[in-house]
């Protein structure tokens, strides 16, 4: 019971963590990864909270979830579906407070903040999604496809997948980062190795 309670501790730090880490990504302006940028991008436009729409594109994705892989879901599910978003919009508030932005018109700077920034995402989604307590609805949906389609590696599915955030955040947005393509090319190998 102890070791279940840490592993739930644990996966919602890691969830936090991770909108930690988007929040200085969003202030490098380089790039988050696909989903992030996708939900940036519509938030932006229709100038509505980024938490806010997150977590109704969650619900909306974690439809089909229910109905055709509900294997998928655990606490974790929720903890991501709900936390990212409204992570990102407190820790964002608090560097709004403390007036940070004018240090990232340094490229060097943004460089210095965004190699951390991307190691912590990186490693809070590895333990996110090793802890096993249930996958966010954005990335459980490719692996429902990978059983749908066995003849496409789920690398490749993964990888169309995250392309696809990222054509709707572009037609939205208009430019993308070079963060958000790295993280297309190599997000679906790192969530296969974890995995």
């Amino acid at each position: 019971m102890k070791r279940q309670l840490k592993i739930i501790i644990l996966t919602l730090i890691s969830v936090i963590m991770m909108g930690f880490a988007i929040s200085v990504l969003n202030f490098v302006n380089l790039g988050t990864d696909p989903f992030t940028y996708m939900n940036l991008s519509i938030a932006n436009h229709f100038d509505i909270s980024f938490g806010n729409w997150q977590v109704f594109l969650n619900i909306l994705m974690f439809i089909p979830v229910i109905f055709f892989d509900r294997r998928q879901i655990g606490i974790g599910t929720i903890f991501n579906m709900v936390l990212v978003g409204y992570s990102v919009e407190v820790f964002t508030y608090l560097w709004n407070m403390l007036s940070i932005e004018h240090f990232f018109d340094i490229m060097a700077v943004r460089i210095l903040a965004m190699i951390p920034a991307l190691i912590l995402f990186i490693f809070s989604a590895a333990v996110y999604m090793s802890a096993n307590l249930g996958t966010a609805p954005y990335d459980a949906l490719p692996f429902i496809l990978a059983g749908k389609f066995h003849r496409l590696p789920f690398k490749y599915i993964r990888f169309l997948w995250d392309c696809l955030a990222i054509l709707i955040g572009f037609f939205i947005s208009g430019k993308v980062g070079i963060v958000t393509i790295a993280m297309a090319l190599f997000m679906g190998q790192t969530v296969a190795f974890v995995k």
